[in-house]
């Protein structure tokens, strides 16, 4: 085969291969906390026959409103987990995010070459690579990348496909409150037609071939049926207006809320994961893209026949509406980031397309010389993505805690811990912290309801500060545990702001341990449960056993055993918390079998260290510590440490 050949060999499957990127990111095993109180909404209005105006998940809140615009959403998954279970919602999942990809893609094809367009996409998928989860975003991300579509063709057919857009719009008000950004499209584009139509603006921002008086009327028709559409759920104009309300209580702005990561501002160097590193790139070539493609597009005429199809706009002024929309929302939160690259990805395509129009003939031609040689660099670069998370190595590479695949990412959820609680049938009512709150809905450990989940938009910012000041201050939380009559505590115990509060219960004989296993702790107050207590201490050695065998159990060798290692991580650092030194370090020592990245080794190494120095195994301890300077040499606490011990 030619080079020529391989060139276009290249181009024909390079879409294909950035979708199979997408399709490979987005196939992980559920990992998600809030995809449990979905399901559980999902079943309690199938059982009840009815969508719920106040809580009926938790028994601290059960007067709160609930304003939930995912009914719809909530059913579909409960009824999709009934099924397959978690194979058919991490396959719908996957699904939803690909066909998003997808559409984007086929925009972007429009007015660029198969080289820029993939690489456009290719960009935005690694941003929205963070927000693959199951939730609503896998209904939204596909209509949104749907609803841009038929905007942006509407000149193909004097808009006569618009209509689409208000049964969409159904689908969505009644699936998540980011319908509110199908809205904002719609009207952007529609202010947009408005402006350029009767408002003295340059030339090249016109797009006459796109929108005729003929299109613009179906345009204004549909957005005004849209419009209406939003009022056709179950709250009404309150659900209609609720992402307005949702967007000014909760964000990253307000400090109640930044305990919770993905309501970070995504430049506040939270944990910055490639993702993050790969939007704050994105945020701002895109941003050039646009601001480019105005001043080119305002400063010289089209060429004749350049564009790839003159009925689909290059620089829109709509489109730039739609765009700034997006980029601002991105800056409030983390959340958001997927949402924008959705939106980004076409219009940034679409707007590229007008400066690439606007070049000499030389330089275009070169460029699409570059692109030939570009090509096949980029398809092998797909293969690389796509190989390397099948194999978990680019979840490793990274440091998130994913797994490529199907079924449950276990180590997430308190899965055995709620199943101790209910055989044991611990009494009620039982604490939870937020992050595990999102299975006990589902399970069956907590009757009568949690004491908190993840719908924020329930647990107003009082409740939510009451909750944090609890876990951070053991004397406000034992005001709450009483307040609530609190019988039974289960944590998930992974995060370290958790251990305070653990360390405390531990040595309160007014509560008593019961459980733990790697995702979370269980205690029982003593009093008056003397005899769950007796059952629950003699079965426990039985389920510790169990919770060993799946820490020793075997690994699929052909990937980077992402769970186990967080578990033992966490499990290890539990027994450190709850006094088991012993058991601690051989814990560690077994994590530190596997194939570590550099900064978890050291960061294991310098943990075991400290305990074996604590034993009084100075020798041992000092040979964890200097392989963990050699790991992070910048590190001043292991240099301290190993002077201390005269090493």
């Amino acid at each position: 085969m030619n080079r020529t050949a391989i060139f276009r060999a290249a181009r024909r499957i390079l879409p294909g291969s950035v979708v199979a990127v997408a399709a490979a990111l987005s196939l992980r095993r559920l990992d998600d906390f809030d995809t449990w109180w979905h399901l559980a909404a999902g079943r309690w209005i199938v059982n009840e026959g009815s969508v719920p105006s106040t809580d009926t998940l938790s028994f601290t809140v059960p007067d709160h409103a609930w304003t939930n615009l995912q009914w719809l959403y909530d059913v579909c998954l409960y009824a999709l987990y009934s099924v397959g279970g978690e194979t058919a919602l991490v396959v719908a999942a996957a699904a939803g995010f690909t066909i998003a990809i997808w559409l984007c893609l086929r925009v972007a094809l429009l007015k660029l070459g198969e080289v820029p367009a993939a690489l456009l996409t290719l960009w935005g998928v690694l941003v929205l690579e963070e927000r693959f989860i199951i939730r609503p975003e896998m209904v939204s991300f596909p209509l949104l990348a749907l609803t841009i579509w038929l905007l942006v063709t509407a000149g193909r057919d004097s808009g006569r496909r618009l209509w689409m857009l208000a049964p969409l719009m159904v689908v969505w008000v009644n699936s998540h409150s980011l319908f509110v950004i199908g809205m904002a499209a719609i009207g952007g584009v529609t202010v947009g037609v408005l402006l350029e139509r009767r408002m003295p603006v340059p030339e090249g921002w016109r797009n006459s071939d796109c929108w005729t008086a003929e299109t613009e009327r179906r345009l204004l028709i549909a957005a005004a049926l849209c419009a209406a559409a939003t009022l056709l759920n179950p709250f009404l104009i309150e659900g209609a207006l609720f992402p307005l309300h949702l967007m000014s209580r909760i964000d990253g702005s307000n400090s109640v809320f930044q305990a919770i990561g993905e309501f970070r501002r995504p430049f506040s160097n939270y944990f910055t994961t490639f993702s993050i590193t790969a939007y704050q790139s994105f945020f701002f070539a895109t941003i050039g893209i646009i601001v480019a493609a105005s001043v080119a597009a305002a400063g010289r005429r089209r060429r004749r026949g350049a564009e790839s199809d003159p009925s689909v706009p290059g620089f829109d002024i709509g489109l730039a509406l739609v765009f700034a929309v997006l980029a601002y929302l991105s800056l409030l939160a983390r959340r958001n980031i997927g949402i924008f690259a959705v939106g980004a990805i076409p219009i940034a395509a679409l707007a590229l397309s007008a400066v690439v129009d606007r070049l000499p003939g030389k330089t275009r031609a070169s460029l699409h010389r570059l692109g030939d040689f570009a090509a096949p660099v980029i398809v092998a670069f797909c293969v690389l993505l796509v190989g390397t998370t099948v194999t978990n190595k680019y979840y490793r590479w990274s440091s998130v805690s994913r797994e490529f695949g199907v079924g449950t990412f276990e180590t997430n959820f308190p899965i055995y811990a709620a199943d101790f609680a209910s055989r044991h049938e611990l009494p009620g009512r039982v604490y939870n912290d937020l992050t595990a709150g999102g299975y006990l809905t589902w399970g069956p450990a907590a009757p009568g309801g949690v004491f908190i989940d993840g719908r924020l938009e329930v647990y107003d910012t009082e409740f939510f500060s009451a909750y944090m000041q609890g876990l951070s201050n053991p004397r406000v939380w034992a005001e709450q545990a009483e307040k609530y009559d609190i019988n039974t505590v289960v944590l998930f115990h992974r995060w370290g702001n958790r251990h305070r509060l653990i360390q405390v219960l531990r040595s309160d004989p007014r509560w008593t341990l019961v459980y733990f296993d790697e995702v979370a702790i269980v205690f029982v107050r003593t009093a008056g449960n003397e005899a769950v207590i007796d059952r629950a201490a003699k079965s426990f050695p039985q389920w510790r056993e169990l919770t060993e065998q799946r820490l020793t159990s075997p690994v699929n060798f052909w990937q980077e055993p992402i769970e186990r290692t967080l578990a033992l991580e966490s499990y290890a650092a539990l027994l450190q918390v709850v006094g088991m030194t012993d058991d601690a370090i051989a814990t560690y020592e077994r994590m530190l079998t596997y194939d570590l990245v550099a900064s978890r080794e050291s960061r294991t190494r310098f943990r075991t260290g400290i305990l074996l120095a604590r034993r009084g195994a100075r020798n041992q301890a000092l040979m964890h510590l200097r392989r963990a300077a050699e790991l992070d040499p910048k590190n001043s606490r292991i240099a301290q440490t190993i002077t201390e011990l005269g090493g």
